[in-house]
């Protein structure tokens, strides 16, 4: 090929991709000019509806009023931390200027121990709340409910902190309380998780609809076939299974008539007797145990359902009676 008719060649392959560039340039150019069509279209529709002097927010029930707050804070000071000799934790609420109501099986194995409320100290490090400790009296005063599925335990607490500086009375007990709740109520939940310092979960969770809860992950028949056993497992793994008593079984037709309430929310262990508060801080239960269900194909395997808790109106009905032959 002479060096003529391969400049015309070349020429010719300079020419095409010129022309792919041009029209790679003008698709380019009319691409951004339609995109910023489109902003400037959405522009146009949202500006005008926005004033300076509206404020914009997603509305999902969660303004409270900063009573939320100074209620919240006069209610932790009465929850306790349980600490008991062969290692078990809880907690705990007075519920009365000497009784602290907890779950039972807390002192399934041992009744000696302590129990500790954490108070403000704004020298203390953000981490390290500064606490004052009580012992436990079970020798003056300790009753637990008859029907065990209910887990109630109501015992005596020292008059004077083990240091002998702090009297119970500074503490405080619990002085609101809500008998009658419905579903759709928040759960706040005051707690020692773990054994670490004093949490709080607050408002992300519901009091269940019975037919919300554990019942309705499985069917009628299998619920059925396969009643929970009467075995217990670490409440961390949240894989207790409780066998159902009379009262729960009741609660099949009516949530009302049941002495359990039911909700999701963050517990471990040392969680156990741990208060149930609704918006106004009322008392509206003591949390006890999750619940889950084993499936029908897979042994040992589980599925959690809920958290469990005792309905407070069940505590007070029992205790009126149980405590009347003790002097505190």
């Amino acid at each position: 090929m002479s060096l003529r008719n391969t400049a015309a060649s070349n020429q010719g392959a300079n020419d095409g991709e010129d022309e792919v560039d041009a029209i790679f340039r003008h698709s380019k150019q009319r691409f951004h000019e339609a995109h910023l069509g489109i902003l400037d279209a959405l522009r146009e529709l949202v500006i005008p509806t926005r004033r300076a002097e509206e404020e914009e927010a997603l509305f999902n029930g969660e303004l409270q009023s900063s009573r939320f707050l100074y209620e919240g804070n006069k209610a932790r000071k009465f929850v306790g931390k349980i600490f008991l000799q062969n290692g078990n934790q809880g907690t705990g609420t007075m519920l009365t200027e000497r009784i602290l109501l907890t779950a039972s099986h807390v002192f399934k194995n041992c009744k000696e121990g302590e129990v500790s409320f954490e108070q403000v100290d704004p020298n203390a490090s953000f981490y390290k709340m500064s606490e004052v400790k009580f012992a436990l009296e079970p020798d003056a005063c300790f009753v637990s409910h008859p029907d065990n599925s209910l887990d109630i335990a109501l015992l005596a607490v020292s008059e004077r902190s083990l240091d002998g500086g702090t009297p119970l009375s500074e503490v405080g007990y619990c002085t609101k309380i809500l008998p009658s709740i419905t579903a759709g109520t928040h759960v706040n939940i005051i707690q020692y998780p773990e054994n670490s310092n004093q949490m709080v979960v607050l408002r992300s969770n519901q009091v269940l609809h019975y037919d919300e809860s554990f019942l309705k992950l499985f069917s009628k028949d299998f619920i059925e076939h396969h009643r929970f056993e009467t075995r217990r497992r670490a409440v961390k793994k949240n894989s207790w299974k409780w066998p159902f008593s009379k009262a729960r079984e009741k609660a099949a037709d009516s949530d009302s008539s049941s002495p359990f309430l039911h909700y999701r929310a963050d517990t471990k262990y040392g969680s156990s007797g741990a208060p149930c508060f609704d918006d106004m801080w009322n008392l509206i239960g003591f949390h006890h145990c999750a619940l889950s269900v084993e499936h029908r194909n897979r042994p040992n395997m589980f599925t959690y359902a809920a958290n469990e808790g005792v309905r407070i109106n069940v505590v007070t009905e029992w205790a009126d009676e149980a405590l009347a032959s003790y002097n505190l």
